[in-house]
């Protein structure tokens, strides 16, 4: 009697299922980043590209978890813009405002609020929005609008527009500095370390919000500073 020959059909189906599997699962894992035109940031340091002449504008608004000392998961909210003044030819100067407030029941130095004094950046203006890229800022505590704890004489935020999205993605990054407003060396800033001089960073990746960052010419408009979230005193 001759055999059956054993159809074959089935290991093939087998395989072309688990590399259609493995094709679905890369592009859920892209998709979100593809759709925003980016590639998400590692927060690591990649300042170098920072120019204190660059033509840039920045504006943003959100939530981030502060350090320890202000209550299991506290949230820090924070709204900023800033914008190079009319007739800007280089140098780092720009206007705007930095808010940062820590929501705990009981803190010293909760409120920080303070005009900006400089800034450098680096745009990428990247599809569907035009935005994109990193910032740094700072911001002068010695004027009569400014609020700032005790001690600190200027402050440096240092954010990425990482994402349209936002939230988990954006950096912000806030270092209290005991030293007058400045703009730290582009070319050897380590935005996950404090500067000589300052304390920080507190932030990092957004809980809730969005940083963006654009090209601007000389007297652009950044917009104005997001009045700081509320949010709970402490994470869900």
């Amino acid at each position: 009697m001759s055999e059956t020959p054993i159809p074959r059909r089935s290991h093939t189906r087998a395989v072309l299922s688990v590399a259609a599997i493995s094709v679905l699962c890369l592009g859920a894992a892209l998709g979100g980043d593809v759709a925003n035109g980016r590639i998400p940031s590692s927060g690591q340091p990649s300042a170098a590209l920072m120019s204190p002449d660059a033509p840039a504008a920045v504006t943003g608004g959100g939530t981030v978890v502060v350090p320890a000392g202000f209550g299991a998961n506290a949230v820090g909210s924070f709204g900023l813009n800033a914008k190079r003044p009319p007739g800007f030819t280089g140098g780092g100067t720009a206007t705007g405002r930095i808010n940062y407030d820590k929501h705990a029941q009981s803190s010293n130095g909760r409120h920080t609020n303070v005009p900006v004094l400089f800034m450098q950046a680096e745009t990428t203006s990247t599809p569907p929005n035009g935005t994109g890229g990193k910032a740094t800022l700072s911001g002068n505590c010695g004027v009569p609008t400014s609020e700032c704890p005790t001690g600190t004489v200027s402050v440096l935020v240092y954010v990425e527009d990482n994402s349209d999205a936002g939230g988990g993605v954006d950096i912000f990054r806030i270092f209290f500095c005991t030293i007058g407003a400045f703009l730290p060396d582009p070319t050897t800033f380590d935005p996950t370390m404090a500067p000589n001089g300052c304390q920080g960073p507190e932030g990092g990746l957004l809980r809730s919000g969005n940083i963006q960052v654009r090209a601007s010419g000389p007297s652009g408009s950044a917009g104005t500073a997001p009045t700081a979230a509320r949010v709970p005193l402490r994470l869900p």
